[in-house]
């Protein structure tokens, strides 16, 4: 069974569950919330269709946006080209509203007739099948494919690059300094060769669950930066000419 098959049986065995009328809530749904990272909601009246993927992702072991926003699943996992590559389990966000915030956000059930039919929550305040005009698709994207080796990874191979410039260009240097600036030298190397050795780990994490998502600037992301930050300065500072 693959990945798009475990998530469509996940999504399909909740078909039939429904959004309390009045002022109960269904605790069904509101574990949709729960699991789908903000067990803070507690009322099945607010918005649940990101809800509702983002719990049966989590279900089947795969990273969801963390969002209850629909159109927050445009850019997760891989681009699918058009309804006639769509598989069952793939996500599929439509338009909704007049704000660019706005959308609905389900599961690829099949499509025919100008319509693409989603598997999805809050459809009619429940989960079911429900047919929507094709041209209101933002986009189909389907579970990323873990990658089995480094070299399918550019951010990989980025950071790699970047460590072995940096060091490269501070060893180098480093002779030309005398006693003092020399033992500071070596000590904001060891300093960057550490945050190296962490950005690699935190990208290999990342290489390894087939994360594409790498606009979300993550904390890893941030201290990429400042090492090459700190990288850049360091080398200026070991360029910088002698006073004669």
């Amino acid at each position: 069974m693959t990945k798009n098959d475990l998530i469509y049986e996940f999504a399909k065995a909740d078909i039939g569950t429904w959004e309390w009328a009045g002022g109960e809530n269904n605790p069904k749904v509101i574990a949709y919330y729960r699991e789908a990272g903000h067990a803070e909601v507690k009322q099945d009246s607010v918005p649940w269709c990101a809800a509702f993927v983002g719990a049966t992702l989590a279900k089947a072991g795969v990273r969801n946006t963390g969002s209850l926003l629909a159109r927050s699943y445009e850019q997760w996992g891989e681009k699918v080209d058009g309804l006639d590559k769509a598989k069952r389990g793939d996500v599929v966000v439509i338009s909704r509203g007049d704000q660019s915030w706005q959308g609905h956000v389900g599961f690829y059930h099949g499509h025919g007739a100008g319509k693409v039919h989603i598997l999805g929550g809050n459809q009619g305040d429940q989960v079911n099948v429900t047919p929507y005009d094709a041209g209101r698709i933002v986009a189909i994207r389907r579970v990323a494919t873990p990658r089995t080796r480094p070299s399918e990874s550019q951010t990989v191979k980025v950071s790699a690059a970047q460590v072995a410039t940096a060091a490269g260009g501070v060893a180098s240097s480093v002779g030309f300094l005398d006693g003092n600036a020399q033992i500071v030298a070596l000590a904001v190397f060891g300093l960057i060769a550490i945050m190296g050795l962490w950005i690699m780990k935190e990208r290999l994490r990342k290489w390894a669950g087939g994360d594409t998502e790498w606009k979300r600037l993550s904390t890893g992301s941030r201290r990429i930066e400042i090492a090459l930050h700190l990288s850049a300065c360091l080398r200026s500072f070991l360029s910088y000419p002698s006073p004669a």
